[in-house]
């Protein structure tokens, strides 16, 4: 199918934001999900397996595994939905003491029946960016109330 990549650039110390990052029931119920729950493994162990609920731009199920974890450096997963796999990659970089460089690049294999009425592919580049933008608001938002900017 295809890649794209891109990078957010937070106001915030690198320790809130991977804490941020990392903490799945924070996210349940807000912004595009729905329930989110780790369904075999530990939270963030490699091969653990995380079933995220989307609500937009459909309602879907993302089957998510775990394939690297390195606190506050680096979290790769693959993700199955709708017939394609994609190979996500987060990298966190301290770029000062306040500022944290989020790197994401999305690898996109398979094939979607045309039933769903829209291309995937633009549709899983605007939910990832849309998460990774509320992630630097909420970030933002802890390390002001923190005192941290």
């Amino acid at each position: 199918m295809g890649s794209f990549a891109f990078q957010v650039v937070v106001e915030c110390p690198l320790a809130i934001v991977f804490a941020i990052y990392a903490d799945t029931e924070r996210w349940r119920n807000r912004n595009l999900f729905g329930d989110i729950r780790w369904v075999q493994g530990k939270p963030w162990e490699e091969g653990s397996r995380l079933r995220i609920e989307t609500l937009v731009p459909i309602r879907s199920v993302i089957d998510q595994v775990v394939l690297q974890f390195v606190p506050q450096q680096r979290v790769v997963y693959i993700s199955h939905v709708f017939g394609v796999t994609c190979e996500t990659s987060v990298g966190f970089v301290s770029s000062s003491d306040r500022q944290t460089v989020i790197s994401i690049s999305m690898e996109l294999v398979g094939t979607t029946s045309r039933i769903l009425g829209f291309a995937l592919e633009p549709a899983i580049a605007k939910a990832t960016k849309s998460f990774f933008d509320e992630l630097r608001r909420e970030c933002e938002a802890a390390a002001q109330a923190a005192g941290e900017t």
